[in-house]
This record gives structure tokens, C-alpha cells and sequence, in this order.
């Protein structure tokens, strides 16, 4: 990855793993063991996360583990960023995914990633994964200076609309066939955040 540093001021990778909470919400680290495994096998096979997200089908156990080996390389090299989402009365207890990916932390004013999230039943209908893509959005401009956060969604996925427009996400338009998700071609929404629209 080119140095922007010494030109920019902004980091050239991501910084050391932190847990990030507003005091509700708590995202961390996806672990490798049984407890998270399992979590995540649990909220990727849930049928509307099939439905909306990338996830394999069937989901195994293997690709969980090969998903927790994957978040840890993908920061490493400052690719993505992603956190478990938890309650943070229960941070044990993983409830969804959330990450920035395809970040590019070069150009001027700042870098761009897209914003992706799902979360389990469980922890549906509390606001959490609202107050977590507002805390990873705001992490991202000010830890990474990204200048735009982008979102996607299949047509049709509402909930994850509402959350994206309740953080202050605008939807930009939609792709007609734009997602390819297991050789079905697919209507998509697309939308972004920028840097000074992250409420403060």
C-alpha cells in the first residue's frame, strides 16, 4: 500500500485493535472460539441474512472459521475492518457483524470504504446495529480519514435501508441487475455517507 503519511497526514494502515461502545453497543474483535463460532454460524444461516448478504450457502462451520481468519488478515493489511457487534452488557455474546470493506486509504481529501452489516434475531429491534454503524462510521472518518463510507443493499432489504438512512446515509440511486449473488443478477440500491455528514 503507497505511504500517504508524509503528504497527507492520514495513516497509511489501520490502528491497534480496539474495542469501540457508546455504553449500548459494543464492537470487538471476532474470536475463534466456540462461542463466536457458533454465534456466527447461527446469524449467517438465519434466512433473511441468506436472503440479503454474501454469505455461502450452505453455511458451514469451516466458513466461520475461515471468515475469523480472514477479519484478522484483512486489518492486518488494512483491507477491511471488522467488528462483532455485541450488547455491552453482554460482550460475550456476538449478535451481528459489521465492517468497512474495500477500504482505500489514499487520494485527497481522505479514503473510501463501503459499509456492511447483519445481525441475528436476537438482537433485532433494540437500535443496536443503528448505534453501531453510527460508532464504526464515525471510527472510520476519524480514525482512517475516510472521506466517503458507501452502502449497498439488494432491493428490497428494508431493514438494512432504515438503519443506512437513520445514520445519515443518502441513497444515491439504484442499479438495475448491478449485484450478481449466486449467479442470480439482482436490483441494488447504492448510497453513501461523507466525512462531513457524520453527526458530530
Amino acid at each position: 500500500m503507497t505511504d500517504t503519511r508524509a503528504t497527507t497526514g492520514r495513516p497509511d494502515a489501520f490502528p491497534s485493535r480496539t474495542h469501540l461502545s457508546d455504553g449500548v453497543v459494543l464492537l470487538r474483535e471476532p474470536g475463534a472460539g466456540p462461542l463466536d463460532i457458533d454465534a456466527i454460524v447461527h446469524g449467517a444461516t438465519t434466512p433473511d441474512v441468506v436472503e440479503y448478504t454474501r454469505v455461502p450457502v450452505p453455511y458451514r462451520r469451516e466458513h466461520a472459521e475461515e471468515f475469523v481468519a480472514e477479519v484478522a488478515r484483512a486489518w492486518a493489511t488494512a483491507e477491511s475492518a471488522v467488528f462483532a457487534v455485541c450488547a455491552a452488557e453482554a460482550p460475550d455474546a456476538l449478535l451481528g457483524m459489521i465492517g468497512l470493506h474495500d477500504v482505500d486509504l489514499t487520494g485527497d481529501p481522505g479514503g473510501v470504504a463501503e459499509i456492511g452489516y447483519w445481525m441475528s434475531p436476537e438482537g433485532r429491534g433494540r437500535g443496536l446495529m443503528t448505534r453501531a454503524v453510527r460508532l464504526l462510521s464515525a471510527w472510520g472518518v476519524e480514525e482512517l480519514g475516510l472521506t466517503r463510507i458507501g452502502w449497498c443493499a439488494v432491493v428490497g432489504n428494508d431493514p438494512s435501508r432504515r438503519v443506512a438512512e437513520a445514520c445519515g446515509y443518502r441513497v444515491e440511486g439504484l442499479l438495475r441487475r448491478g449485484e450478481q449473488r449466486r449467479g442470480e443478477r439482482l436490483d441494488h440500491w447504492v448510497g453513501s455517507l461523507l466525512a462531513e455528514e457524520v453527526p458530530r
